[in-house]
């Protein structure tokens, strides 16, 4: 019997030996193979130029899922398509036209969950931000109202799913947003971050359009206008892409990209780079290091731009699994550090993994800097500890986020290798090393992490606190 626990040991510390020395010796060839094929650059090109946008639920966002999948075959990995069922929307033939003062047909964007409404016509008033108290000179009953995005001084910005509920309470009949940048941009979004049909009809204008019109009702010149929304509310059944990397023991380390986008643009950026990025790790890790401590599991979220649906139904059916940490890339750029999401205990591994990336300018080290509203969350809810790149986007790389701008051409190909590079190697590290305490936090000690960053206020106002506890 002693004998055979001795034997036990010494082959344990052999695999994890090799273990190591696979992963040391594997490091240039992710990093060399990230660069010289470039194989997410090509995966992008074909998403955003055969598909286009990729919003949930439709034949693009189909076609865009049989395009990662055949590719992911076509490099050795077994992929499984796990179906899920989510509160949907269907962009209509929607159309806002100003009639007075002068024709013009807006370049008007309905928010998702929008529902169809009948044909209407109403004078427009300006509600500055759309506080409550902004509707106190202004009769906004059977009106359309007009607020601006630009941020307020002195106050946190209202969401707009807020706006909305504050003229839903002064009877508005409609919303408009005016975009807070100028260059004809506009920003689509979700109505309400619930699935559930905003109780009036709510859209996003440019900057430039919707300046004009509160200009003419400051200067008390009558604007009406006519709003026709077709889009409509809408049950679907998408699916997540996962590949998994099967490890020697218990738990897994979830590495996650959303590939949806809205549909009015190719979403080259929010999130092609990260779901192209994270087709390479796919390659990388198949090539270089399938076999790893722990399993590592490639997951390609759908529904993150229409209220997280796929990481969300992702999360409950896995609730079972071991997951001992989750990886999020969303709008992944140029690597400049790492950033540990308020697991402030991981910071030690990430230093020392920068000391083995001196090729790579991660100056901005590793840093502690949680946020909300991306496929992280269903997982930091639960308390698995949670990490993210810290990186660098060009401005005409993220100034057209949820614009029709958002496009093909804008991409850096040598961002997409350095990101490819860098998470590989992080995933690989992460997935190895023995001396890491994969520790679940607890609601308490979760609740005091979103206290600490105020997360906990912006959790709340989205209806998404998830704890029995303040």
């Amino acid at each position: 019997m002693k004998t055979r626990t001795v034997s036990s040991i010494i082959f344990s510390i052999l695999i994890i030996s090799n273990l190591f020395a696979q992963r040391n010796n594997n490091y240039k060839d992710i990093a060399g193979s990230a660069f010289l094929e470039n194989s997410s650059y090509k995966l992008l090109e074909r998403i955003c130029d055969e598909v286009g946008g990729r919003f949930l639920g439709t034949p693009q966002n189909e076609r865009a899922i049989e395009i990662l999948k055949s590719e992911l075959e076509k490099i050795g990995c077994t992929v499984k398509l796990e179906k899920f069922k989510v509160p949907g929307w269907v962009r209509g033939n929607d159309e806002v036209i100003m009639q007075i003062p002068a024709p013009l047909k807006l370049q008007a964007v309905a928010l998702g969950y929008v529902n169809a409404t009948p044909t209407f016509t109403a004078g427009v008033v300006y509600a500055s931000y759309g506080f409550d108290e902004d509707y106190q000179n202004i009769n906004a009953e059977d009106k359309i109202v007009l607020v601006t995005q630009e941020p307020p001084k002195g106050k946190e910005q209202i969401l707009r799913y807020e706006a909305i509920d504050i003229a839903v309470k002064h009877k508005a009949k409609a919303i408009l947003f005016i975009n807070e940048y100028a260059g004809t941009i506009n920003m689509a979004g979700v109505g309400n971050f619930k699935g559930t049909p905003t109780k009036i009809p709510a859209y996003s204008l440019t900057y430039e359009e919707g300046k004009r019109i509160q200009r003419l009702i400051e200067r008390n010149i009558p604007v009406n206008v006519e709003i026709t929304t077709k889009s409509f509310c809408k049950d679907v059944e998408p699916e997540n892409v996962v590949v998994t990397f099967k490890g020697k023991v218990d738990g897994k380390i979830v590495v996650g990209a959303h590939i949806d986008s809205w549909d009015i643009a190719p979403g080259a950026i929010d999130n092609g780079v990260g779901s192209a990025i994270l087709f390479d790790v796919a390659r990388l890790l198949k090539k270089y290091n399938p076999d790893n401590y722990y399993t590592v599991e490639l997951v390609w979220f759908n529904g993150e731009e229409i209220g997280l649906g796929g990481s969300t139904k992702y999360a409950e059916m896995h609730w079972n699994d071991k997951i001992i940490a989750m990886i999020n890339m969303d709008m992944t750029g140029s690597p400049t550090g790492f950033n540990v999401m308020g697991f402030d205990e991981y910071k030690p591994f990430f230093e020392n993994l920068i000391q083995s990336l001196n090729g790579f300018n991660l100056s901005d080290g590793v840093v502690s800097r949680p946020y909300t509203n991306s496929d992280h969350m269903p997982f930091m809810f639960e308390g698995i500890p949670t990490f993210t790149l810290q990186d660098h986007l060009d401005e005409n790389m993220y100034k057209f986020y949820h614009d029709r701008g958002d496009s093909f051409d804008k991409v850096n190909k040598k961002y997409l290798s350095e990101a490819a590079a860098v998470v590989s190697i992080m995933v690989t590290s992460l997935s190895n090393d023995m001396n890491i305490s994969y520790t679940k936090r607890n609601e308490k000690e979760m609740v005091d992490l979103f206290k600490k960053f105020g997360l906990d206020k912006r959790l709340k106002r989205q209806g998404e606190w998830k704890y029995k506890i303040d």
